[in-house]
C-alpha cells in the first residue's frame, strides 16, 4: 500500500484572513462531523492539519497537511466527495481561488497545481492503510475481550501457550469477520527494498567518488562553510511566553502530538544547496528506515521537510508522546543529521562542519525550534488512541493469528497482548 505526504500551500487574501481562521475555528471544534470537512468521513487519511505561515511583506501562507493512502487524485476525490464545498469556503480566503460558486473539477484542479511535495519525508508504517490500522485494533480489543471472558471461568494456568493460542484461533474463524483477520499485504515489496538500497548506495558512492576525485574543490567547499558558520548569528531570544502558552495549551490532548515549524533559510545559494542536499539524503535514508524508526526514533508516524519558494524550510510532524521526549529523542539520536539539516537555516545554534555541535547544544536548540514552531489552527489523527508501538503490535497480531508458527514464537505473539 503506497502512502502519500505532501502539503497544498496556497497565499491568503489578507482582507479574509479572519474569515478564514473563523471557518478553521470551527473545523478545529468539531474534527469528525463539522460542517467543512467532516475528516471522520475520510477512509483514506491518516493525518491532516492547516497552518498559517506569515512572511514578511508578502501575503501569509495556508499550508494544508495531507497523510493519506493511494495517489492524490483519487484521495481528491474523495475529499472533495465528503467535504467539496467546505473545502471550497475555505479556498475562497485565497487569492488565486477565482470560482465563487462550488465546481467539484475546478476546486480539484486547483489543489493539484498547488501541491507541494516533500524533499524529503519518513512512514513509520510502512505498507499500512488507515484501514489496516483501524481493523487491526479492532481485531486485538475483539481478541482481548475474548481472553477477559474466557478467564472469568478458567486461569491463565490452565492452557498452554499453543492450547490457548488454538482457542484464539478457533474464536476468530467461528466469531469474528473474516476482514479482520485475512492476510496483510507485505509492508514493502521486494522490489521496493532492493530500489531504496540501490539509490542509497549508489548516492553514497557517488559523494565519496566526488569527495576524493575533486578534492580541492571539496577543501574550498569546506573552507566556504566554516567561514560562514564563523559568522553566522545564532538566536539568543526564547520564544514568546504568549507563544509557548499557545502552543502548550493543545499538546498532549491525545496519544499523539502535532509540530509545526517554519524557519528561514539562510541567504545565498550556498546554503539553499546545501540544505537541499542534506534533505536527499535524508530522504534516501528514510526510504530504507522501513521498520518504523527513524534514526532510531520510533514515534513518528508521518514526518517531512519541504523547501517552500526557496525562503522557507517547512517541517511537520505526527509523534507520539510529549515535545520534549520528541526533541529529546532528535538530540539524542539523530543530531547529526537534524543539525545538518536545519544549520542553513537562520537562528539556528552554532555548528561546525556542517553536523557537529548545532543541536548538541540542548538548552538553545530548544528554544530555537519553539519559537519557529506555529499553532496548529487544526490538526486531525485517524487513530488518536494510538501509538507507534500499539499500530505495530496489532500489525503482527493479525499477520499470525491463522499462520502456523513455533511453540517459541505462540510465547512471543501471545506478550503483544
Amino acid at each position: 500500500m503506497r502512502q502519500t505526504v505532501l502539503t497544498i500551500i496556497t497565499e491568503i487574501d489578507s482582507g479574509k484572513r479572519t474569515q478564514l481562521e473563523r471557518i478553521l475555528a470551527v473545523v478545529r471544534s468539531d474534527l469528525y462531523n463539522n460542517a467543512y470537512i467532516p475528516f471522520g468521513a475520510l477512509s483514506l487519511l491518516h493525518f491532516a492539519s492547516f497552518v498559517i505561515a506569515d512572511r514578511e511583506g508578502k501575503p501569509a501562507l495556508l499550508i494544508f497537511e495531507n497523510n493519506f493512502d493511494g495517489d492524490i487524485y483519487s484521495y481528491l476525490d474523495e475529499l472533495l466527495s465528503v467535504g467539496g464545498h467546505g473545502v471550497h469556503q475555505i479556498y475562497q480566503c485565497c487569492l488565486a481561488y477565482q470560482p465563487a460558486v462550488y465546481e467539484a473539477q475546478k476546486l480539484k484542479d486547483f489543489l493539484g497545481a498547488n501541491v507541494v511535495m516533500p524533499n524529503a519525508y519518513f512512514v513509520g508504517n510502512v505498507g499500512r492503510s488507515a484501514k489496516n490500522v483501524g481493523d487491526n485494533s479492532k481485531l486485538r480489543d475483539t481478541l482481548q475481550s475474548y481472553l477477559d471472558q474466557l478467564f472469568t471461568k478458567a486461569k491463565p494456568t490452565d492452557f498452554s501457550a499453543v492450547q490457548l493460542r488454538k482457542k484464539m484461533q478457533g474464536f476468530v474463524k467461528a466469531d469474528v469477520d473474516p476482514a479482520l483477520s485475512s492476510q496483510l499485504p507485505p509492508h514493502q515489496t521486494l522490489s521496493e527494498k532492493v530500489m531504496s538500497w540501490v539509490w542509497l548506495v549508489i548516492t553514497g558512492l557517488l559523494v565519496l567518488i566526488l569527495a576524493v576525485g575533486l578534492f580541492p574543490v571539496t577543501l574550498i567547499l569546506l573552507a566556504i562553510l566554516r567561514r560562514k558558520e564563523k559568522t553566522d548569528k545564532p538566536q539568543t531570544q526564547p520564544a514568546s511566553l504568549a507563544l509557548v502558552n499557545e502552543l502548550m495549551s493543545t499538546e498532549n490532548q491525545i496519544a499523539q502530538n502535532h509540530l509545526a515549524s517554519i524557519t528561514a533559510i539562510k541567504p545565498g545559494k550556498f546554503r539553499l544547496n546545501t540544505l537541499k542536499s542534506m534533505l536527499f539524503i535524508v530522504n534516501l535514508a528514510a526510504r530504507v528506515s522501513n521498520k518504523g524508526t527513524l534514526s532510531g526514533i520510533p514515534s513518528i508516524h508521518f514526518a517531512h521537510w519541504s523547501v517552500i519558494n526557496d525562503k522557507q524550510l517547512l517541517f511537520l510532524s505526527n509523534f507520539d508522546g510529549s515535545w520534549t521526549s520528541y526533541l529529546d529523542d532528535f538530540i539524542d539520536k539523530a543530531s547529526l543529521g537534524l543539525t545538518g539539516i536545519w544549520t542553513n537555516t537562520a537562528g539556528f545554534p552554532e555548528t561546525r562542519f556542517l553536523v557537529l555541535d548545532g543541536a548538541r547544544d540542548e538548552p538553545r536548540f530548544k528554544a530555537f525550534a519553539r519559537s519557529m514552531q506555529v499553532p496548529s489552527l487544526v490538526w486531525y489523527s485517524a487513530y488518536p488512541a494510538l501509538t507507534m508501538q500499539n499500530i505495530d503490535k496489532d500489525s503482527a497480531i493479525r499477520e499470525d493469528i491463522l499462520t502456523d508458527i513455533s511453540e517459541t514464537d505462540t510465547k512471543n505473539w501471545l506478550k503483544l497482548f
